[in-house]
């Protein structure tokens, strides 16, 4: 599979989005002239929110390189939550300090793993 064919959503440490490329406008929905400069909360359905911003403030606080695959809801521009097998990276420069976040989500298939229900 393509890299092309993968949802890439990039964000600042303020989790504001500043990539968003083709594969993320066919499986979420939005053009990517309705999502970059948004915050993540486009995306991330209303009933998990918080836990999202607190796990993200600590990730941008504290960067680690983690193993975060999971099968991830999506909150996607018809109002569908849907979920998709993504993976979530902190990046940090050499330094070790944050500078956003990217995600990356499949098409298809599924990790077997959804901490969301």
């Amino acid at each position: 599979m393509a890299i092309a064919e993968h949802s890439i959503v990039v964000a600042g440490t303020d989790g504001v989005i500043t990539r968003w490329n083709d594969g993320a406008v066919a499986l979420f929905g939005h053009r990517a002239e309705e999502a970059v400069g948004r915050s993540l909360d486009l995306i991330v359905p209303e009933h998990l929110r918080q836990a999202h911003w607190t796990g993200f403030r600590r990730a941008m606080d504290h960067p680690q390189v983690r193993d975060l695959a999971a099968d991830l809801p999506v909150l996607c521009a018809d109002g569908e939550i849907r979920h998709y097998a993504g993976r979530l990276l902190v990046l940090s420069d050499a330094l070790g300090v944050a500078i956003g976040a990217m995600a990356v989500y499949a098409p298809e298939g599924s990790t077997g793993v959804r901490p969301f229900g």
